[in-house]
């Protein structure tokens, strides 16, 4: 299970890139509708969701005193419905700016290199050392990966709408 969750982040992650690659430089950083991020900001926001992944994958974690995969349906199920619209911490907020479309296409890559070989050389039954009010903050590193992959697909299908809204 966990070799194939760490496969479905890598190609969460490409896929990422490939729609990045689909827009041009202006309809990346163009806001489809009121209250939505530009394609670019989307792309932004998953990469500080990844950034330092391998930092905290390495650090000390403590054993897990339950299934490793308790909870990994309940994020599936969450990420899942579209019809919930969720709030990012503010760590994870994009910048409000103009970003350029190779940049971000790098980074996405760069961080999708980093956080799968972390997640591979990792053990996924321990529960990563997260700070005091973190959201997932008790998950063990398998439900962390999992979270990861289908939030990222999640973002995806939000890319793929925002697309939709300027071309």
């Amino acid at each position: 299970m966990s070799k194939e969750i760490v496969n479905e982040l890598g190609s969460a992650l490409d896929n990422t890139a490939a729609l990045i690659e689909s827009f041009n430089q202006e309809e990346l950083n163009k806001v489809p509708f009121a209250g939505s991020w530009t394609a670019a900001q989307v792309a932004r926001h998953i990469y500080l969701s990844l950034a330092g992944l391998d930092k905290l994958f390495n650090a000390p974690a403590e054993p897990a005193n339950r299934p490793a995969g308790q909870q990994v349906d309940e994020f599936k199920e969450l990420m899942g419905n579209m019809d919930i619209k969720m709030q990012s911490p503010e760590y994870i907020v994009p910048e409000d700016k103009q970003f350029d479309k190779q940049d971000l296409i790098e980074s996405l890559k760069d961080v999708k290199k980093i956080a799968v070989e972390a997640a591979i050389n990792t053990n996924l039954e321990t529960v990563p050392p997260l700070e005091d009010g973190h959201p997932l903050k008790g998950v063990t590193k398998l439900e962390l990966v999992h979270f990861l992959a289908y939030h990222n697909q999640r973002h995806n299908r939000q890319i793929k709408n925002i697309r939709s809204n300027v071309k």
